[in-house]
């Protein structure tokens, strides 16, 4: 894979660090998009020399036109986007009956818009290209909608759905598109909301990423439109 550019949305999170270093690692040149300054130390620590290999690119991905300008600025830059990966996402829970509309709304817009919008604005140059490389993150609750969390199940079943229909679209163009699913990853925001929890049995984030990353390679060229467990231990 060695020399491609990669695009991650969310690229300065807990899974996006993780994603940015396997594929540096490799020798990509990494375009983390970001929103929040105070998650760039925890992205340049990560990385550490590596971080010479990428570039932060600030922008609102659930916003309108925003992933647009990213593109056409990589573009600028690099001339291609080989990759993208969307880490872009959050947990929300809720009942149906106390969940309001601007709960629906943002949960819709963080774990499925975000996407939509990052597949939207790079398709046209892989398209061009004639090959390209996406990986969306959805989860193991898109397949089945407990008790409270409809909004996160709904959410990521959408990003199933949008994996599967732009895989579909872009296969003559040579563009792959597929998707994993985590169970729960070890971060510390998952450890202090669940401190009783075995951590052993959680997913890394590095292990997802190295999936993500062999995925994106000419070993995994045959899997398109696929959903990926990435459940992590018994």
């Amino acid at each position: 894979m060695n020399g491609q550019v990669v695009v991650v949305t969310g690229g300065t999170g807990y899974l996006g660090s993780s994603v940015g270093k396997a594929f540096a690692e490799s020798g990509e040149t990494v375009v983390g998009v970001y929103l929040l300054d105070r998650e760039v130390p925890y992205f340049e620590k990560t990385l550490g020399d590596l971080v010479k290999r990428t570039t932060l690119v600030k922008a609102d991905v659930t916003t309108q036109g925003e992933m647009d300008r990213v593109a056409q600025d990589v573009i600028g830059r690099f001339r291609r986007i080989d990759v993208l990966v969307n880490t872009v996402g959050g947990y929300m829970a809720g009942s149906v009956e106390e969940t309001t509309e601007e709960d629906f709304d943002r949960a819709m817009a963080l774990n499925l818009k975000s996407a939509f919008f990052a597949c939207k604005a790079v398709v046209p140059a892989m398209r061009a290209a004639k090959r390209g490389a996406i990986v969306n993150v959805s989860s193991e609750t898109s397949l089945l909608g407990e008790e409270e969390s409809f909004l996160y199940s709904a959410s990521k079943s959408g990003v199933n759905r949008l994996t599967e229909s732009l895989a579909r679209e872009l296969k003559a163009a040579n563009v792959r598109v597929n998707c994993v699913m985590p169970r729960i990853m070890d971060t510390p925001p998952n450890r202090e909301a669940m401190p009783t929890a075995n951590f052993s049995k959680w997913v890394k984030t590095d292990q997802v990423a190295r999936v993500i990353r062999w995925l994106c390679s000419e070993e995994a060229a045959p899997i398109n439109g696929a959903a990926i467990p990435v459940y992590g231990g018994p």
